[in-house]
Formats: C-alpha cells, structure tokens, sequence
C-alpha cells in the first residue's frame, strides 16, 4: 500500500494543476480527492483507468472532485482495497467481486464494504481449434487435447464450469493441456494441441495473428448450456462475436465476465451518482483514448451484475428508466 499512497500524492500534485484545481483549494478541502485502482502498468485496466479518470476529472472540476488512476495487482487485490478503506474505486472481474461479497475463494471473509457503479467492458470467453477439427460446439472437444488455462487462471476456472454445464467431465472426456494461450497457439501450429480456451478482449490480437498462420474453427456456447451455467453462476452472460472479426462468416456465441467498477460503500450518494453519470454519458470520450471504452454504454450497465448498486449509481439509473433488478437494489 505504500506503493500506492505514494503514486497517488504524486498523480494528485500533476493533476491538480492539469484539471485547474489550486492547492490552495486542495489544502482547504474544497476538493474531493479520490483514488482508482486499476491494474498492472500495460494491463488493459491501467490504461483504461487513466483514461477514465481523466474524463471524469474534466467534467467534475465544478464540482470540486478529483480522480487518481494508481497501478494495482488487480481484481481481487482492488475488492480487498475497497473494502478495507484503502481505495475509493476500483475495476474487478464481476465475478472476483461476487466471490468477495460472499466470502468465496480466494477471499477468506466477506467483503461487504463496497458497493457497485457498473459495467466497463466484457471480458470474453473464447476457444479456437484447428480447422481439421470441424468443431462447432463444446461437446466436439470429447477426446481432444485442449489446452483449457493454466493452473489457478480465470480461463481454467470457467473453462471446467463450462464444459460440466455442457455435460463434459473435463478430467475424463478431455486431454487436458495447461497451456497459457501464447503457447497454447504455438503448440496448435505444430498439431500438438487441438484447441485453446482464453479469456481475451474482441477482437484478441493473439488469436488474429494465430489465423494468419493457420485455419481455424471457433467453439459456440448454446443457449442450453449458458442458461445452466447460470444457474449457478448468474453473472455470466451472453456475448456475440461478429461475423469478420476473425474468419468467421457467422457469428461467434460465446459468454463473457465483465470488468465492472467499484466503490466503497461510504463513499457518498452525491459523488457516486455524478461518477456514475459522468460516466456513462461521456463514454465515448474514454473510447477516444481506449478502445475498451466503446463498451461504456448505459444500455449494457448492470449486465452480469450480482452484488449491491451504490445508492447513487440507483438514483441515476432511476432517471434513465433503467431496469434494476431486484437482487442488486440495496
């Protein structure tokens, strides 16, 4: 945490100038300073977090409140942050922070100090296999070697609860390979491996570079399978891949996480409603600086959401005439 209270007096100095605000206006506390912690630098949440502080900074300096985007471990670090105070905001994986309200694996306790603004972007669930293959679906992967995440990855977790939605022991029906997709790719190459799993952005730069090398098929998830999926775990949703994105001629079904972002349950109703707002109504401007911020949109918010809103993201989405559901009222 150290690491962190000091990147944020840093950043907090250079925006203060950079967004108009006066020290002096900081040290009589007219200025609402707030702490986002995003990711590892050259993670797409670091950078994205920059760009999101910057436009909320830019459209809140009248309201006197101030955002530092600092480099973080992440997810579950980012839950433990929020709930123990040491963070004001935070990007997680909707279901690292289902786990922490629940007390899940890997959080030890319950984490229920913090509370929900929203959707950022989905984070994509996809398996290739070689063309050869001719697989479409999940239960064409009985008997193939699949390289299904390495040990202790997202990808490996949601890898087997998928393929026992589908009906798959993934440990008697699969030639299990742990492979990261980078090697995984490269083992496809040489037909020492079948199909990989991952959980990548759209269109996944690694997966068009792996189509230039050799022919590829794409896994579909049915609606069956999804709907049982969620009935355990209900923040998985829907996700298509458009036709081109790959060499697809079809759309690509499949079902994403979301990165979604957090707050700490204190944290006022007056400053949450206007980031929330500022948010989803000037997302584009975020787009212009990250290509993940074309997901920023009001209509896809709540999308995979299972843990508390924030009483001012409520009042927002309220005004829009928003459907909430009534699992995350608070």
């Amino acid at each position: 945490m150290r690491t962190v209270k000091f990147a944020l007096l840093t950043l907090a100095a250079l925006l203060l100038c950079q967004a108009g605000f006066t020290p002096a206006a900081f040290a009589a506390g007219k200025v609402k300073q707030l702490t986002l912690v995003t990711g590892s630098s050259g993670g797409t949440y670091y950078a994205l977090g920059g760009a999101m502080a910057s436009v909320w900074n830019k459209h809140l300096e009248s309201k006197g409140i101030m955002v530092s985007s600092v480099s973080s471990g992440a997810s579950v670090e980012n839950m433990n942050l929020l709930h123990n105070g040491e963070a004001d905001l935070g990007m997680a994986m909707n279901n690292v922070a289902d786990a922490a309200w629940k007390g899940g694996s890997p959080f030890k306790e319950k984490m229920n100090k913090f509370l929900t603004l929203g959707v950022v972007y989905p984070e994509v669930y996809q398996i290739v296999a070689a063309a050869y293959l001719k697989a479409e679906k999940l239960s064409d992967l009985r008997g193939k070697r699949v390289a299904v995440g390495p040990v202790g990855s997202g990808t490996a977790v949601i890898t087997e609860l998928l393929l026992k939605a589908a009906g798959i022991d993934m440990a008697k029906e699969i030639q299990v390979q742990r492979d990261g997709f980078g090697n995984a790719a490269s083992k496809m190459k040489d037909r020492h491996i079948d199909a990989s799993c991952a959980v990548l952005s759209v269109p996944a730069s690694s997966i068009v570079e792996l189509k230039t090398s050799m022919e590829l098929s794409y896994i579909n998830v049915s609606d069956a399978e999804l709907a049982k999926l969620r009935e355990d775990y209900p923040f998985f949703t829907r996700f298509s891949i458009p036709p081109g994105t790959y060499s697809n001629t079809a759309s690509i079904e499949t079902i994403t996480c979301q990165a979604a972002l957090y707050c700490r349950a204190d944290l006022d109703e007056e400053t949450a409603y206007q980031l929330t707002k500022v948010f989803y109504e000037y997302g584009r401007e975020v787009a212009a600086a990250h290509a993940a911020g074309k997901y920023i949109q009001l209509k896809t918010a709540l999308d995979g959401i299972t843990t508390p809103l924030h009483p001012g993201a409520i009042r927002y989405y309220k005004e829009k005439n928003l459907s909430i559901p009534a699992l995350i009222m608070k």
